[in-house]
């Protein structure tokens, strides 16, 4: 599917030491992707590149870009083909909001009434922080339920880490398509939370046994 990254903007550092090469790139090129994560992955690709051909003019009789840090300042997707009134109508379904590293996104307890997917940046869930939502991934699927409350607490990653609302009642009514794909996405965040408790569970009948052994 073709998408559009809008006034992206990336910021591209040279980790060589003493190289004083930190510059930002805009990046409007239109970018094909299954998903979001995939646009993003190609956008990052092309500010590098962009960066190497930058930092080459510059520094090439020196050194190259070394290991570059490549950080996302700002930018939203736009799926083309989307006419401006299903846009309009779509913010009335989503918001969005930026939070902090470490900051609570979702606290256990409270009412689930959206499905949330990473824009930017990362999130996981308190009880297990090898768990992590990377860009496009969803997570809450109590939200699908009706007067259901949050399971677990779900937590920034990174700074800047940006999170869509989905009110998947709304949004089924003006894109059922994106409201399937988020149900879906929901889903197998379900299935990947019983693969790692299976893991756990196994882990402590493991251990359990061991002791027993022992005595």
């Amino acid at each position: 599917m073709p998408y559009r990254l809008k006034d992206g903007v990336y910021s591209i550092k040279c980790r060589h030491p003493q190289c004083p090469f930190n510059t930002r790139f805009e990046i409007n090129q239109i970018i094909m992707g299954v998903n979001e994560q995939d646009v993003e992955c190609e956008a990052m690709k092309i500010a590098r590149d962009m960066a190497f051909i930058k930092h080459n003019e510059i520094y090439g009789t020196k050194h190259k870009l070394k290991n570059p840090q490549i950080r996302k300042i700002s930018g939203n997707y736009v799926f083309i083909g989307t006419n401006q009134q299903q846009m309009e109508d779509e913010r009335g379904a989503v918001s969005y909001r930026k939070f902090e590293k470490n900051e609570l996104i979702l606290k256990k307890g409270d009412d689930a009434a959206t499905i949330c997917q990473v824009v930017s940046g990362y999130a996981f869930p308190r009880r297990n922080k090898a768990h992590r939502y990377k860009v496009g991934y969803c997570f809450g699927i109590a939200g699908l339920l009706d007067k259901q409350n949050r399971t677990a607490d779900i937590i920034a990653g990174t700074d800047n880490t940006k999170i869509g609302f989905h009110n998947i009642i709304k949004l089924s009514k003006i894109n059922p398509k994106k409201a399937r794909q988020l149900y879906n996405m929901s889903m197998e965040d379900i299935f990947e939370v019983i693969k790692d408790l299976e893991k756990t569970i196994e882990k402590l009948e493991k251990e359990r046994t061991a002791k027993i052994e022992v005595v």
